[in-house]
């Protein structure tokens, strides 16, 4: 039983990344609760669902969990200030997402819209690749943000 309670206060500490790792009482989302870029492509999100009918519980989540990824991440930049030298550069390899309901969430520009806000520099976004959705079939890419803090 110990293990059962590690792994799940473990798995509470993860970036939420898909609508199986929500838990009651996640607060991510305060990270970004600013953030207009976000809020909206949550509303949009919301509000594709209630055109749909979309009516499953883990449909009721997507624009949730969009919110507490992303917030989760503005909290993990914000983390890593504290320890991160002047001048150490990050890199991160995400992609697009077009599974919430085909509404597009261009992932590498608002991660890199948020470390800005934080005091983080851009240095490029490059793509590593392209793929298809399985869904849509729309290109969707996948991309290295490379960011550098300076302190």
């Amino acid at each position: 039983m110990e293990d059962i309670k590690e792994l799940r206060y473990f798995k509470k500490t993860l970036v939420r990344s898909n609508t199986r790792g929500v838990y009651k009482g996640d607060e991510d989302h305060i990270w970004i609760s600013d953030n207009e870029r976000i809020q909206k492509l949550a509303y949009d999100i919301e509000k594709r669902r209630i055109e749909l009918n979309k009516t499953s519980g883990f449909e009721k989540l997507y624009s949730t969990v969009t919110k507490l990824y992303f917030g989760g991440m503005a909290k993990h930049f914000l983390t890593l200030k504290k320890v991160l030298k002047p001048g150490a550069k990050l890199a991160y390899v995400v992609g697009d997402q077009a599974s919430y309901l085909r509404v597009m969430i261009r992932t590498g520009s608002i991660l890199a819209e948020i470390a800005q806000s934080m005091g983080y520099e851009l240095i490029r976004i490059d793509l590593f690749r392209t793929r298809k959705a399985t869904a849509t079939r729309s290109e969707l890419r996948e991309e290295v943000v490379l960011l550098q803090w300076n302190g």
